[in-house]
């Protein structure tokens, strides 16, 4: 398998679980809608086949695809709290 499939699979299944951080590693577009969205997002699974995979948000954008206004990629994520000692 090439390494560039090897990574997109590896991506989908990050998006299947709805893997979430405060920072993810890329973003997925679905070409059928034209939004973009944060692998954790709430909005129901795409097809495989309808999904492209940037690795910024500034690569989607660029592509076509405008931000998802459920999960809000294009507003970076808030830092976490720290816990009080």
């Amino acid at each position: 398998m090439k390494r560039q499939a090897m990574v997109e699979e590896r991506r989908w299944a990050q998006l299947v679980r709805r893997a979430k951080g405060p920072r993810p590693a890329f973003v997925y577009g679905v070409r059928t809608t034209g939004i973009y969205c944060r692998p954790g997002c709430s909005a129901r699974l795409p097809k495989r086949e309808n999904v492209a995979f940037f690795a910024s948000r500034a690569g989607a954008e660029r592509a076509g695809y405008r931000p998802c206004l459920r999960c809000r990629p294009a507003i970076p994520a808030p830092a976490r709290p720290r816990p009080a000692r």
